[in-house]
């Protein structure tokens, strides 16, 4: 009779653990590691605010010894920020292009003479149809001091696996 009562518990411990991971199993194929990276990555960019342009002075200050300010300033600056805020989120080729398109100084230039910092609310992604690791995004941005509205963005994220890693390897951005 304790056989039967132990090989009972014994089954229904077995079936207990069966489905922990049966859901442990599913709630993972749901999650989106790479709409996450995503994520963090247009969240950072659509940060850049003041600290963008700060960042800029003062590696163009010390390595030039001129006047601060973000017109003058030499484009390394400005890579050299983006490469410790980004650089392990993006790909080599998708941190040049954001350069390229000069995205920080532009979202940036959003904040106006304020200088304040712009947060994005409202982040919304979604996943492109008929695009792998493609996705689409809108927020707005608001400036910190107010809460106040300073633009409405929109565009598109590119991921894909470098390395073991989720990157951006294309970002589009319209303002």
């Amino acid at each position: 009779m304790k056989s039967e009562s132990f090989r009972k518990q014994a089954l229904s411990l077995v079936l207990f653990f069966a489905a922990v991971a049966a859901v442990f199993a599913l709630t993972r194929l749901r999650s989106d590691p790479a709409k996450k990276q995503a994520e963090f990555v247009v969240q950072q960019l659509l940060s850049c605010s003041s600290a963008v342009e700060q960042a800029v002075d003062t590696a163009a200050a010390s390595a030039s010894g001129s006047e601060p300010g973000l017109a003058a300033a030499d484009t390394d600056g400005l890579y050299a920020f983006l490469q410790a805020q980004l650089g392990d989120a993006m790909t080599a080729d998708c941190l040049d292009k954001v350069m390229a398109n000069r995205l920080p100084t532009r979202i940036t230039a959003l904040a106006g003479q304020s200088g304040d910092k712009l947060t994005p609310a409202d982040l919304t992604l979604k996943k492109r149809a008929g695009a792998e690791n493609c996705y689409d995004f809108s927020a707005a941005l608001l400036t910190a001091a107010d809460s106040t509205a300073a633009a409405q963005v929109s565009g598109t994220i590119t991921m894909v696996k470098e390395d073991g890693r989720w990157k951006a390897a294309s970002i589009t951005l319209n303002l």
